[in-house]
């Protein structure tokens, strides 16, 4: 939507987001959009590694060492039990999907302050900038999957036909990662708060999912818990399809759908109502 300002003989438009766009339209404008939005993630990806001597394998090395220094602490020393899998490889499953999660939330919440400049002086729809890192991100998860592959190999584990919904998994996580993204990005646009505690918030998170132990490991009477951790679900199902381990339950299932739906919802309406205030409080 556009205002034309006229005064001294000059004429101004000043464009302004339309207050009527549905959460329908919105998603209309990002698809509409969608090269943006992959040129962005290159790009991020390209920045990312460009003066990097190893380049693209950070993305590898990163969660290999990750899994190296789980698997002598947990799996060696605390001797955390794994229902029968490979501890480097029970871990590392868990890990990288939960890095991806991990990182789109982060990289997400701050996409509007790091892309400042771009906010100031070009128009476009700015719900795509909190889905750029669940594009770029996606990307790193594709290669560091292929060394999960090849531990899977080593240990003699082979992967289920259910693989196959290894997508699936992705684009919930990245719908999850997104729809955060989309609630904290304007808060942390107008208070900074959010960017300094954030990374604490994510560290606890880990330790409440189930990245380094299985759900079996926790007492029975506490394992209800975990039902209503979304992210939980999504790795114990990347396992399951991995590795054969046991699908979660129905109602596991359907608490994750809610979540999507709500977090996804809640997070499209925050935007919308801070938006305005994004260009003068950036």
């Amino acid at each position: 939507m556009s205002d034309t300002l006229t005064g001294h003989g000059a004429t101004r438009v000043v464009i302004r987001p339309r207050a009527d766009h549905t959460l329908a339209d919105c998603i209309r404008d990002v698809y509409s959009n969608r090269h943006i939005a992959w040129t962005l993630a290159l790009r991020e990806i390209q920045i990312r590694y460009k003066q990097s001597v190893v380049g693209v394998a950070w993305a590898v090395l990163q969660p290999l060492v990750t899994t190296v220094v789980f698997t002598l602490l947990f799996g060696l020393l605390a001797k955390i039990p794994t229902d029968g899998v490979p501890y480097p490889v029970f871990v590392l499953s868990g890990l990288l999907f939960w890095q991806y999660f991990s990182k789109v939330v982060s990289e997400a919440s701050g996409s509007l302050v790091k892309n400042e400049g771009i906010i100031t002086k070009v128009f476009f729809p700015r719900l795509i900038l909190p889905l750029v890192p669940a594009l770029s991100a996606a990307v790193e998860l594709g290669i560091s999957l292929v060394i999960l592959f090849v531990l899977m190999l080593i240990y003699g584990v082979t992967p289920t036909p259910y693989v196959l919904l290894l997508p699936v998994l992705l684009l919930f996580a990245g719908l999850l990662g997104y729809g955060i993204g989309l609630m904290l990005s304007p808060i942390n646009a107008i208070y900074r708060d959010v960017s300094i505690a954030l990374p604490f918030f994510v560290q606890i998170g880990m330790y409440l999912t189930p990245v380094i132990y299985p759900v079996s490991f926790v007492p029975e009477r506490y394992q209800w818990v975990f039902l209503f951790n979304p992210v939980a679900a999504l790795l114990d199902t990347a396992r399951a399809a991995l590795l054969g381990s046991p699908f979660p339950s129905l109602a596991a299932y359907g608490v994750l759908l809610l979540w999507t739906a709500f977090i996804f919802t809640l997070g499209f309406r925050t935007f919308r109502k801070l938006e305005p205030a994004i260009v003068d409080r950036i």
